[in-house]
């Protein structure tokens, strides 16, 4: 058996002393392997692109483009990036930060342990959230987390998938739906190409991974 692949991991933050203070605490941590970093969202874009991380590490205050507008481009381009917020602020911000896309959410006085096991929880599909938030903010950001996860896929893709799940032909499924076939192998274009995927199986593999249907 093969040794199980690094973490690779983006540093996106407008201040050198903050992208070096993280690159030596994730340096201890050998399942993790920054792969770049970027001074603005701008840039958290472009490297993203580039380099493919499994996680990124996000600041949301930053000149050129804060970090929620930049974690809603990676997302709509990159949908299976996951964002890990790594921040002064919090409150203000939480919610917009969910709805753009973020997995999960910590202040920058966290301390190494709980930033590389955040890495680790959002690499595997959970929501660390910082212990210094609210009550109120942790349970409106567990219930946005689980809408956002819902909304990658439309309400008319998500019914397409389940068809395609139940073993439906696309002119069962436009009979179905009351759509066109060439409607429905547009919309399965789409949902593959979200999910990142190329064939029906693994559409509908993904989809139950990700808890989508």
């Amino acid at each position: 058996m093969g040794e199980t692949p690094a973490i690779k991991v983006l540093i996106v933050d407008d201040h050198n002393v903050v992208r070096e203070g993280l690159r030596r605490i994730l340096a201890t941590d050998e399942s993790i392997d920054v792969v770049g970093e970027a001074r603005n969202g701008e840039e958290a874009i472009t490297k993203a692109i580039t380099l493919r991380p499994d996680v990124v590490i996000m600041d949301l205050r930053m000149p050129k483009m804060d970090g929620i507008s930049a974690t809603r481009e990676i997302k709509e381009k990159l949908p299976d990036v996951n964002i890990l917020v790594l921040t002064l602020y919090a409150e203000d911000l939480v919610s917009q930060a969910v709805e753009a896309g973020v997995s999960g959410y910590l202040l920058k006085d966290s301390d190494s342990e709980q930033i590389t096991r955040g890495i680790h929880q959002v690499y595997d599909g959970l929501s660390p959230i910082a212990p210094s938030l609210t009550r109120g903010l942790v349970t409106e950001f567990a219930k946005l987390s689980r809408s956002n996860r819902s909304s990658i896929l439309t309400s008319r893709q998500v019914e397409i998938l389940k068809l395609v799940a139940e073993g439906a032909s696309g002119k069962q499924i436009g009979e179905k739906l009351f759509l066109s076939t060439s409607t429905v192998k547009r919309e399965v274009r789409h949902i593959f190409d979200k999910l990142g995927v190329n064939d029906r199986a693994h559409a509908v593999s993904e989809a139950l991974k990700r808890n989508l249907i």
